[in-house]
């Protein structure tokens, strides 16, 4: 009998590589982990048969939903659309790559010191500098 085991406190994800001509066999193997007379107790069953049919999902998706959202997360929305439900949201919504990497860029520019202030944030950070009122790095970055 099958026992549903504890979860982690965090949510862990593994990526799992499978050629596509065994995924039919997979998907049914995982399949019969639907079963209830399989499972130890309704509770250990009614949790392995969501997982177990989330992760067929998952199998026939390729996980592509699960990395489109991540890419989009990574790179933000724009607060324009920021009270669109998630699966309502298109491609078009989020900033481009462009965005975060020129906000990257001038992030290493100010860390770097690179700006026209007399403050060098490595020196700020090392303690070797007071911070000024110019140096709000969330405010360089908006």
């Amino acid at each position: 009998m099958l026992v549903y085991p504890e979860p982690p406190e965090e949510s862990t994800c593994v990526l799992l590589f499978v050629p596509v001509e065994l995924v039919p066999i997979i998907g049914a193997q995982l399949g019969q982990l639907e079963q209830r007379h399989k499972w130890a107790t309704v509770e250990d069953w009614q949790q392995g048969y969501r997982a177990f049919v989330d992760l067929q999902a998952q199998l026939m998706s390729n996980c592509i939903a699960t990395l489109i959202q991540e890419i989009r997360d990574l790179r933000g929305l724009k607060t324009a659309y920021a009270s669109v439900p998630i699966e309502d949201r298109t491609s078009d919504m989020y900033r481009s790559i462009d965005d975060v990497a020129e906000k990257i860029n001038t992030l290493i520019f100010y860390i770097g010191g690179g700006a026209e202030h007399g403050d060098n944030i490595m020196e700020i950070l090392r303690g070797t500098e007071e911070a000024t009122e110019e140096r709000n790095l969330l405010e360089m970055l908006e």
